[in-house]
């Protein structure tokens, strides 16, 4: 492994672990120590008294959404000679996401300023708790509508990594994994909103698989695989 592949390798999951580390933040210390399902005057009363760590949140998210487009860059420079169109395909994927994530951001501007009285949260009055409410549950929704592309970007990732020979298996299978886990969360999300709850512990199988291989990018790289002619030649010193 040269050591400018290494050094992709490092900082590709560097970035990797950022989005890991930003993404738990917006999300957990964020939103669900927050937003209150189903009450619009409570979710309303923490995001007011709570403003500065909500929208530290929206930066959190912000950051989340650069280091995904650091992580498709590099994912794509270590696995484009394992099959150019589905590196492709997977970055794109993952690009679209970031996408999705970004403009959904509008969600969280918006209901933030709604619940500390800005904009026209004075001429809506009591009609404002339930638009700050409605505006997180759309960002909720978008956010599963982002990770279906996300979800697919891992399927795609997965094989890749199998191919490439470049992570232990288990590491690939656990991307896949993932990528099946998010695509059966946001469409039950989506779709059947019933099915949620029963499904939330499947995302820690999709959280460890991704800290694993993101730590496995930072500890260790990616080595391509080397076909038997490869070896050959190096063996004998060509």
């Amino acid at each position: 492994m040269s050591r400018n592949t290494t050094r992709i390798a490092r900082l590709t999951g560097l970035a990797y672990l950022g989005i890991i580390a930003t993404g738990i933040f917006a999300e957990v210390a964020v939103r669900m120590a927050l937003v209150v399902d189903g009450d619009a005057a409570e979710t309303t009363a923490n995001i007011a008294a709570s403003a500065g760590l909500f929208r530290l949140g929206i930066l959190a998210d912000v950051a989340m959404v650069g280091f995904d487009v650091a992580v498709a860059v590099g994912l794509l420079a270590l696995l484009q000679h394992v099959h150019r169109p589905l590196a492709q395909l997977a970055a794109a994927l993952r690009l679209i996401q970031a996408a999705v994530i970004s403009g959904n951001l509008m969600n969280m501007a918006q209901a933030v300023q709604l619940a500390t009285g800005g904009g026209s949260a004075d001429a809506l009055g009591a009609g404002a708790p339930g638009l700050v409410l409605s505006s997180m549950e759309v960002h909720a929704l978008t956010y599963d509508l982002g990770l279906v592309f996300f979800g697919l970007s891992c399927l795609v990732l997965g094989w890749l990594l199998r191919r490439s020979g470049s992570v232990p298996a288990l590491l690939a299978i656990g991307v896949s994994v993932a990528g099946v886990v998010y695509l059966v969360g946001s469409f039950a999300a989506l779709c059947v909103p019933a099915w949620s709850a029963a499904l939330d512990p499947a995302y820690g199988v999709a959280f460890l698989a991704e800290l694993a291989f993101a730590a496995w990018l930072v500890a260790k790289g990616m080595a391509p695989r080397t076909t038997p002619s490869e070896a050959q030649v190096v063996a004998s010193g060509a």
